[in-house]
């Protein structure tokens, strides 16, 4: 990730927060995720970039992206939405989550002035993305949830000049906040961390029925959703949990809503365990479809029949990659030569 030129960040007002309202003890009660930090004069929520400032809740890190880079979607991932195209991708520091595996832990276990940033308006990041040829925008690298003001912004902006939007998210947000900030965002990457209650709360801090909420909930509203679970090695690598989880995704999203089973390489709190074997990422794709996923990705490993889209019809291979590359895309109008549609979004059927 690109980071941006030194700022000092305090120099720039902050704005003022939306979903928070004063609580009966005089705290400021922060609704925007399923947390609802009571939050005292001078002190910040659980994600750093949201303080109670003189009585009112400010967003500090709207405006101030310390990480900017251009990727292939396929990196968010995104596979069956404008696969092969450009994405102008940015985040800020902070999260909500405590995930001990997090690799993007530099920016996201960091307060909004322990890093680097720059200031760029909305429109100015919909100018960049314009400037360097991106049809997307990503918000993504620390949880975009937490600064959803600055979101909201850009992706309205965006709309207006036919620039796309993703939010790659953790989904832990709550329904009075959702609605707001998915208005205008095309896209979405929920990851799933695992299918067990028991691990959201050691490993990630939180809880999974809001994320489950929200995967339902971001269906319903028309946003192109996939999902990705990162699979680690003695934590969510039980069969039997990706067989649930993946029966899940088929009864409550469709058979054919992507899954991105990814890789997990040592980092942050779990640096003693070791890289998931690419084994465990095979059986673990075919469980999936097993359970009635149709197109189930393995990431972070090369693997060419685990990157390949499928056609649930005919059994082509009718988009190939070679790690985040497209190397062939034989869709036309999203479509197999079978004439099969493809779920999801497709530059020549847009």
């Amino acid at each position: 990730m690109e980071r941006g030129s030194a700022m000092n960040i305090r120099e720039i007002e902050a704005p003022t927060a939306r979903w928070w309202r004063p609580d009966a003890d005089g705290r400021l009660l922060c609704y925007l995720c399923p947390r609802l930090c009571r939050i005292g004069e001078g002190q910040a929520g659980f994600c750093y970039i949201r303080r109670n400032e003189g009585g009112e809740l400010k967003s500090l890190a709207y405006a101030q992206p310390c990480a900017l880079q251009i990727d292939p979607i396929e990196k968010k991932p995104l596979f069956h939405f404008y696969p092969g195209s450009r994405i102008f991708s940015m985040g800020t520091s902070g999260c909500n989550m405590g995930c001990k595996f997090c690799q993007n832990w530099e920016i996201s276990k960091s307060r909004e002035d322990q890093v680097r940033s720059v200031h760029l308006e909305p429109d100015e990041a919909v100018d960049a993305a314009v400037d360097r040829a991106c049809p997307a925008i990503a918000f993504t690298y620390n949880e975009p949830t937490i600064w959803g003001e600055y979101v909201i912004d850009i992706s309205r902006e965006a709309r207006r000049r036919r620039v796309r939007t993703v939010m790659v998210t953790n989904g832990y947000v709550t329904a009075e906040a959702l609605p707001d900030i998915y208005e205008n965002i095309d896209a979405a990457n929920v990851d799933l961390k695992a299918f067990t209650e028991g691990f959201y709360q050691k490993l990630t801090l939180t809880h999974m029925e809001p994320v489950l909420e929200t995967l339902v909930a971001l269906s319903t509203l028309g946003v192109w959703v996939e999902v990705t679970t990162l699979i680690i090695p003695t934590l969510n690598d039980d069969m039997g949990e990706i067989h649930q989880l993946a029966r899940w995704i088929v009864e409550h999203l469709g058979p054919e809503r992507p899954l991105h089973l990814t890789a997990f390489h040592p980092d942050f709190k779990l640096n003693h365990l070791p890289p998931t074997p690419h084994e465990t990422l095979h059986e673990a794709r075919r469980v999936a479809m097993e359970a009635g996923l149709v197109h189930v990705y393995e990431g972070n490993v090369r693997c060419d029949e685990g990157a390949t889209t499928w056609c649930p019809g005919c059994g082509r291979a009718v988009i190939l990659r070679d790690w985040h590359r497209v190397v062939e895309n034989r869709l036309t109008d999203g479509a197999c030569g079978c004439g099969r549609r493809i779920a999801g979004r497709f530059a020549d059927s847009a």
